[in-house]
């Protein structure tokens, strides 16, 4: 027996005698999924941990340490320092762990959905590194897209080696999403609904083990950086009920501005992948260009924290200053993310939101300075709106807004600007910030949730009904007329009692009627009833293979097998068409 052998029959001994022990031996398997889940949370937190102060560190290294050598550059010494980091992180990412590039998520939904959730473990500590890098030298990024793939990658490994199945995996994944996510923001409630909405596209089946994992995550993460909100703001109440019209409003910009970044991220990309320069010197020339917009407006260096947070109190001004940091901070992170740089667009959101929303509340309360509240509270919904708006996903953007500043009195007008924001996005991008990038390598990641629901469809639900009948010894021709005034993709063909017997399609009807030698009736034609029965109450992939298996194109629908009474026909194209509309819902 080899080592490796021996160590998997070592493993598993353990694990069995602790299930023993604890008496989860006899527990269900989901049981033993939650207890793993927890593992998971603490993992996250504590790579939370790191990566916080590996962030911290870096920073003082490059902007007190490295800033203060370049002193004879004077201000202008901040233009090479994202580029300094960009020399370092790119031939890391590009040795180690190409898939650390980038913001991250999309690289976990591609992993669930290629690889079964398989991450090699070496991305958590290359990810760590890079993001920490990256940010910390002044790229334009945020801190969860890094924790999100961290806290996956250590799932990832963990569950591999607990022998978690592969159909468990996703939600495995999940889990460390969620753990990564709530431990940056100390939002428990918001990173599992972030996991559950991006991660595994449905809120029910995983709950309960992605928000144990969310919730020890947390407790790591406090234990180690205390129990305060990501963001302190002021309280804000609505003023008046016209103000709702000017949230909406905001967010039909905060949507607009989610598409600009979409757009601005993914062509930036495409640039820099066209362009012939050796995959390892590409952050470093992204991290110039973040560096010379640096020079001009320092706020878009790093996460941006201390700007959300003035533009929250009101504090920043005037309105055209905080509407100029939109397109600078969109274009500081696409270049930095785009280029090959590490970290996250879930910050850069927030940011964008808060100083679009601040810009926005400072000019209606300078014209309506009675019914509007401060420019701070437009910039908390805004913050909401962006981030809806990028990540198409309602409930985290409205939990964590609640979350991190621990005020619910202005959810209202979050939720109608968030949903607005969504609305917009939707319609002029149809895809969220995460999800493009699968679409543009043709994987559908949420197509084989879709399928399942798609097979609770019955019969019933995709039939046409009240189409005519015709008798086995009409013509052919007679037959055609009356399908095509009926618009019916088939005829049910009954005997004398209206009990069918039958099926002829249209594409049958169009054969024959064009034939040599035209059949007299349909009796020669038709497909019979032992071929082309299926019940009302039949499951629609049941149709679909029936509709494999048969030479018609269209079914007669009958209620019972008792009861051989047409109710219904359904074609192919009736139930593809099911198909097609479940599959384009988002």
């Amino acid at each position: 027996m080899t080592v490796r052998a021996r160590l998997r029959q070592w493993r598993r001994r353990v694990q069995v005698a602790f299930l023993r022990l604890t008496g989860l031996s006899r527990v269900a398997e989901e049981n033993y999924l939650l207890l793993a889940a927890i593992g998971v949370g603490i993992l996250a937190g504590l790579g939370s941990a790191a990566f916080m102060y590996s962030l911290r560190g870096v920073h003082h290294l490059f902007f007190d340490s490295l800033a203060g050598r370049l002193g004879a550059l004077g201000p202008s010494a901040v233009v090479l320092l994202p580029a300094l980091g960009g020399l370092i992180v790119g031939p890391l990412i590009a040795r180690f762990a190409p898939e650390a590039r980038g913001h991250g998520v999309p690289e976990v939904m591609t992993a669930v959905a290629t690889r079964g959730g398989r991450i090699q473990g070496r991305v958590a500590v290359v990810k760590t590194a890079a993001s920490a890098i990256s940010i910390g030298s002044g790229g334009s990024a945020g801190q969860e897209g890094p924790m999100v793939q961290i806290g996956a990658s250590l799932a990832s490994a963990l569950g591999h080696r607990l022998g978690i199945p592969a159909e468990r995996m996703r939600t495995f994944v999940a889990c460390g999403a969620a753990g990564g996510l709530a431990a940056v923001f100390n939002a428990p409630i918001g990173g599992a609904i972030f996991a559950l909405e991006v991660i595994t596209g449905e809120l029910t089946p995983a709950f309960g083990a992605v928000i144990l994992s969310s919730i020890s995550a947390t407790v790591v993460s406090r234990s180690l950086f205390g129990n305060y909100p990501s963001f302190v703001v002021p309280r804000y109440d609505v003023v008046s009920d016209v103000e709702m019209l000017f949230y909406a409003l905001l967010g039909l910009l905060a949507g607009l501005a989610a598409t600009g970044f979409i757009r601005t991220l993914y062509a930036l990309e495409e640039r820099f992948d066209r362009w012939e320069l050796p995959a390892w010197s590409k952050p470093a020339l992204g991290g110039l260009m973040v560096g010379i917009v640096g020079r001009f407006a320092p706020d878009i260096f790093g996460t941006g924290s201390e700007t959300i947070q003035g533009a929250t109190w009101g504090t920043l001004g005037p309105a055209w200053l905080l509407a100029l940091l939109v397109p600078l901070k969109i274009v500081s992170t696409s270049l930095t993310l785009a280029s090959g740089g590490s970290g996250g667009v879930f910050g850069p959101s927030m940011y964008i939101g808060a100083v679009l929303g601040g810009a926005f509340g400072w000019l209606v309360h300078l014209v309506f300075p009675t019914v509007t509240a401060g420019s701070g509270a437009y910039a908390l919904v805004g913050i909401g709106a962006v981030v809806g708006g990028t990540a198409l996903a309602p409930l985290t953007a409205i939990i964590l807004l609640f979350e991190m500043t621990d005020d619910y009195r202005i959810i209202l007008p979050s939720m109608l600007a968030t949903v607005v924001a969504i609305v917009v996005t939707r319609r002029l991008v149809g895809e969220s910030i995460y999800t493009l990038k699968l679409r543009q390598q043709n994987i559908a990641y949420y197509a084989g949730q879709e399928l399942e629901r798609v097979h609770a469809f019955t019969v019933e639900q995709a039939m046409r009904k009240n189409l005519p009948a015709v008798a086995p010894s009409t013509s052919v021709l007679s037959a055609l007329s009356v399908a095509v005034q009926a618009r019916a993709p088939a005829l049910p063909v009954v005997d004398a009692e209206h009990r069918v017997i039958g099926v002829v399609s249209m594409d049958q009807l169009s054969a024959a009627a064009v034939a040599e030698k035209r059949p007299a009736s349909l009796d020669a034609i038709m497909t019979r009833a032992s071929e082309a029965n299926i019940l009302v109450s039949d499951r629609l992939v049941t149709a679909l293979t029936r509709l494999s298996e048969s030479d018609s194109d269209a079914l007669v629908v009958v209620r019972s097998e008792t009861d051989a009474m047409p109710v219904g026909v359904v074609s192919r194209r009736d139930v593809m068409r099911i198909y097609e509309r479940v599959l384009r819902r988002r």
